[in-house]
């Protein structure tokens, strides 16, 4: 990927990092990797927490449970690079990976702002409202809020990452820090990056403004009401619930603040060094230390956990919830869903837990394979390779939407998932499959480009086009996402709560809807339409004019390379949207849901499986990587 005009941009930027000390490196690593280690188990035991104890499954909770897996998605756009650059003496980034670094950060610290203003909303109605508190805090407004603070950081990040884009690098490529920001990536660039400062101080005091206005405003009258309250153990139980929250707010808000809410002219990088570290590896690690010392309530589920003996008896399955969270109009909201799974026999469940952990071992590992040798391996750091790369890590995510919750369902006896959870499944997986199609398309015409347009490919697949071709995926993959849910939030849930599926899909969602699911289904059918038409138009198009270049060579040893480098795409292509076809192009009449979960196995399980197999077994490049990669570890053992 080369330039446009006169300048040469750098194609990658070197991090600078803490310190270029071996025995200073090994020392950070250590400290960092435990950091890392206690933010994992931390924020993953709240999640468990708070799925397993029945007592736990309020709006409180859900939030914090929302927090938890955002502090584990936060911390991870960060730390795994931040640890491998300790291990290497040149911590090179290439610039897509760099923006996209970037991108994700950005997602993630602006929702968790928006999410603590949340928490802070829910406390304020809680305390002020609390004979409303059921009916206010509903959990189709608790989703709400939830997707709204998610959409508010894709806003913001695509804001940032898009005018970052306009940037030329054409002089020195340190990063003087140790992940890909907004302030050291403005200092190094050869265009004035006035513009792009203006804007973060504008957006980031905006975001700022309106999460902490939130927050003020709801304690104000919090401790208004506190005050008004007559007993003493009344206003320490009042108190007591919203402590760990202000504490986690003066956290990040304050570390925060410091960093964006100032002019660039009293940046000092060295000190932000050191304030980034706290807001993006230290606080997602307090963060369920906080709320689980400083919470009777937590504490007190975490020794109900213990104490629970596994031959406690279980509720039978088909039971509804008879304490929902809320009653709206003259439904009966369920406040959960059983997933009925894919076999109630236990021989069967235990083989089918077997054979799906192997399987989604074997696809976490040949996908986090395959990114690491992309990165590893200079010769692959091409237009073809970060495209592999971006579907290796949608592979993953996409499979971890849905492997290991089926995982989990195997070892109960109640398949139990909460409405929040079931909605928050739903809107990942849309993302993530949406995401993959609209990938796959990209990566048809990026071989439609070297194949047709060789001599024109390094200028006309830029890191700038490239970068916008993946983002542009994951646009295209939250938009369908949004405007799904928008129409499934709205559905009344009041029949059987019983999902016959493994995972929460659109359709066995909308067949148990007390009201209509017209629109739902037309909705579903008109947007699966337009994407597989417009990603398939793409991919046939390419590869009708690769077909006729392919033909036009002359010798069959160019024919034969021309074609290999199709063959692996053609062949993902043709897993995955012929399962999705038949799971979404066809009337609601026509559903089998026997049919369909076994068809969901194949595609949102195998074929991120089948992938990196796909792209390894037939690629030579990517097998002579792997070997020089074997090879570098093996001479430095």
């Amino acid at each position: 990927m080369v330039a446009k005009g006169n300048r040469t941009p750098s194609v990658e930027f070197v991090l600078s990092g803490f310190s270029e000390q071996g025995h200073v490196q090994v020392g950070l690593f250590m400290v960092f990797l435990v950091i890392y280690v206690i933010a994992l188990l931390g924020n993953l035991g709240v999640l468990v927490l708070i799925k397993l104890d029945s007592q736990l499954h309020t709006p409180m909770y859900f939030f914090l449970s929302s927090l938890s897996f955002l502090d584990i998605c936060y911390s991870s756009s960060i730390t795994p690079r931040l640890l491998s650059d300790l291990l290497t003496r040149r911590k090179v980034i290439s610039y897509s990976m760099c923006l996209t670094q970037f991108y994700f950060y950005a997602v993630f610290a602006t929702t968790e702002c928006y999410l603590l203003a949340v928490m802070a909303y829910d406390r304020y109605v809680a305390i002020c409202s609390p004979l409303l508190y059921a009916t206010s805090m509903s959990s189709r407004v608790c989703a709400l809020l939830i997707a709204g603070s998610y959409l508010a950081g894709i806003v913001n990040a695509t804001i940032h990452t898009g005018l970052a884009l306009r940037l030329s690098f054409c002089g020195p490529n340190i990063i003087n820090h140790f992940y890909c920001e907004g302030p050291p990536l403005y200092a190094i660039s050869c265009t004035d990056p006035t513009i792009n400062e203006i804007v973060m101080f504008i957006v980031v005091g905006f975001n700022m403004f309106v999460t902490n206005l939130t927050i003020l405003i709801s304690y104000t009258y919090i401790v208004a009401t506190i005050l008004r309250m007559r007993s003493a153990a009344s206003k320490r139980k009042a108190f007591s619930t919203c402590v760990s929250h202000l504490t986690a707010v003066t956290l990040f808000y304050g570390s925060a603040a410091s960093m964006y809410s100032r002019p660039s002219s009293r940046s000092n990088q060295d000190f932000d060094k050191v304030v980034s570290v706290f807001y993006t590896v230290v606080t997602p690690t307090l963060n369920p230390l906080i709320y689980s010392l400083r919470n009777k309530e937590v504490k007190g589920a975490l020794g109900r956990v213990m104490k629970r003996k596994r031959s406690s008896q279980e509720l039978p399955p088909a039971l509804v919830d008879t304490k929902p969270w809320m009653a709206e109009q003259n439904h009966t909201w369920v406040a959960e869903f059983v997933l009925q799974g894919l076999s109630d026999r236990a021989e069967m469940k235990a083989a089918l837990f077997v054979l799906l952990l192997l399987i989604y071992t074997i696809t976490l590992l040949g996908n986090a394979g395959i990114i690491a040798v992309i990165r590893g391996d200079p010769r692959l750091h091409t237009s073809m390779y970060f495209f592999l790369g971006s579907l290796s890590a949608v592979d993953i995510c996409f499979s971890s939407v849905i492997a290991p919750r089926t995982l989990v369902n195997f070892l109960l006896e109640r398949k139990t998932i909460s409405f929040a959870g079931c909605m928050g499944q739903t809107f990942f997986y849309i993302v993530f499959v949406t995401t993959e199609c609209f990938l796959l398309a990209a990566m048809a015409y990026d071989r439609y480009v070297a194949i047709c347009n060789p001599l024109l490919y390094s200028s006309v697949m830029t890191r700038r086009l490239c970068t916008w071709l993946v983002v542009g995926s994951y646009l295209g993959g939250a938009l369908n996402s949004i405007i799904q849910m928008t129409f499934i939030i709205r559905l009344p849930f009041c029949h059987s709560n019983v999902i016959n599926h493994f995972f929460c899909d659109v359709p066995p969602l909308l067949a148990l809807s007390c009201a209509s699911t017209y629109i739902n289904e037309v909705i579903l059918f008109s947007l699966a339409g337009v994407i597989e038409l417009s990603t398939i138009s793409t991919i046939l198009v390419s590869y009708i004019l690769i077909s006729f270049a392919i033909l036009r060579i002359s010798s069959a040893e160019g024919r034969q390379k021309a074609f290999s480098t199709c063959a692996s795409h053609l062949t993902a292509v043709t897993l995955l949207y012929g399962t999705t076809i038949f799971m979404y192009l066809r009337p609601s009449s026509s559903y089998s849901f026997n049919t369909d979960k076994v068809v969901s196995v194949f595609y949102t399980v195998v074929i991120p499986m089948l992938n990196p197999l796909i792209y390894s077994l037939r690629n030579q490049e990517v097998k002579d990587a792997l070997r020089r990669t074997a090879e570098r570890i093996t001479a430095r053992l």
